[in-house]
């Protein structure tokens, strides 16, 4: 589960991230970010209501939090944005933490391997 403290929550820091972020698109997601001095990460989701109805913005919600909390130590100080497309329901739990993975790895945020994400899920199935 991801921490209180690593939650994006206000509108204002939405707003401030929609403004001054820059933005990498990828097939499902758009992901808009700040870099900041200090080694806080925030990271806030964003989820429409053109996806589905509540359950499913839920669950798409809640997955896009279990990727990131696997990551969070991994990351540069930033305040991030991921934006769900539509099409993103019909991920699997994979896809998405390949297109995360991606989306971070361009941005130049991840600061260490991202192998370790990848296992830990591996070994939840088993």
């Amino acid at each position: 589960m991801l921490n209180k403290t690593n939650r994006l929550t206000k509108n204002g820091s939405f707003g401030y991230v929609y403004k001054n972020g820059k933005c990498l698109r990828g097939n499902c997601l758009t992901f808009l970010f700040v870099v900041n001095s200090n080694n806080n990460v925030r990271v806030g989701f964003s989820v429409s209501n053109k996806i589905g109805k509540a359950n499913v913005r839920n669950k798409v919600k809640r997955r896009m939090r279990a990727i990131t909390a696997q990551v969070v130590k991994q990351l540069a100080g930033c305040q991030c944005v991921f934006i769900a497309k539509q099409g993103i329901e019909e991920l699997s739990y994979e896809a998405l933490l390949s297109e995360m993975l991606r989306l971070y790895k361009k941005s130049g945020l991840l600061v260490q391997n991202t192998e370790i994400a990848k296992t830990e899920h591996e070994e939840k199935e088993e």
